[in-house]
């Protein structure tokens, strides 16, 4: 069992992705006063159709999102997003792997404070096949 499945929470954490890529439907885009380690926080959350859990936005999240629907975070909602569990500094993460809701793959240099640009790529991800609701303390494995 992973380490963080013994700390649930409200927020997805990327053992919750048990390995595998997950797409999900952005139902709301919010902004919240979180406390955490270097004291309180403004972040970014995500809110899914069918999943109880939210999404937190790092910088570099935050940025494939806005390379693929714009800046404005209304025209987010309604579209959908893969994500996948991967690791930073040796630690379990999320990142955006791109959307089945993009006309092509978008390659793109993230720019980070105080960081060398890194390229990327949002690829267009497959359709789900089905919508599945799932129950209503897991998350949700697919959403068209």
């Amino acid at each position: 069992m992973d380490f963080d499945k013994l700390f649930p929470g409200r927020f997805i954490k990327a053992a919750d992705l048990n390995g595998k890529d997950k797409t999900l439907k952005i139902s709301a885009v919010v902004v919240d006063e979180l406390i955490g380690d270097k004291g309180t926080e403004i972040k970014g959350l995500i809110s899914f159709e069918g999943a109880k859990k939210q999404l937190v936005l790092n910088k570099t999240n935050g940025l494939c999102l806005k390379q693929m629907f714009g800046r404005e975070t209304d025209a987010w909602v309604g579209k959908r997003i893969t994500i996948y569990p991967t690791t930073f500094n040796d630690e379990p993460c999320i990142r955006v792997k791109g959307s089945p809701d993009i006309e092509a793959d978008i390659a793109f240099d993230l720019k980070l404070p105080r960081k060398a640009p890194k390229a990327m790529r949002l690829t267009k991800t497959p359709k789900a096949a089905k919508v599945e609701t799932p129950p209503a303390d897991e998350l949700a494995d697919e959403v068209a």
